[in-house]
């Protein structure tokens, strides 16, 4: 016999097998990373929308804040406009 003898080609099923072995992994992380762009943008998003309803949080708080303010100051002078009441009802 002759060490020199051609080698047969390997079987279909190996051929399969190997290219599942490859291509598997391979897809697994290219769908990681695209998840991983796509995960990016929504914290992208996100931190614009939170940035938003902040300052528009702080809009209405100086808003409430000038309304109290307002609201002290009317209440002071009607206060100082009224008669102060005796014991229980005038008639």
């Amino acid at each position: 016999m002759n060490d020199a003898a051609p080698q047969a080609r390997p079987p279909l099923k190996d051929i399969v097998m190997l290219a599942c072995a490859v291509v598997g992994p391979i897809v697994v992380v290219g769908n990681a990373l695209r998840a991983d762009g796509g995960r990016d943008k929504q914290i992208d998003d996100n931190t614009r929308r939170i940035v938003i309803l902040e300052e528009a949080n702080q809009a209405k708080t100086d808003l409430l804040t000038k309304i109290d303010g307002r609201t002290i100051r009317i209440e002071t002078k009607l206060e100082m406009m009224t008669p102060t009441l005796t014991k229980g009802p005038t008639p």
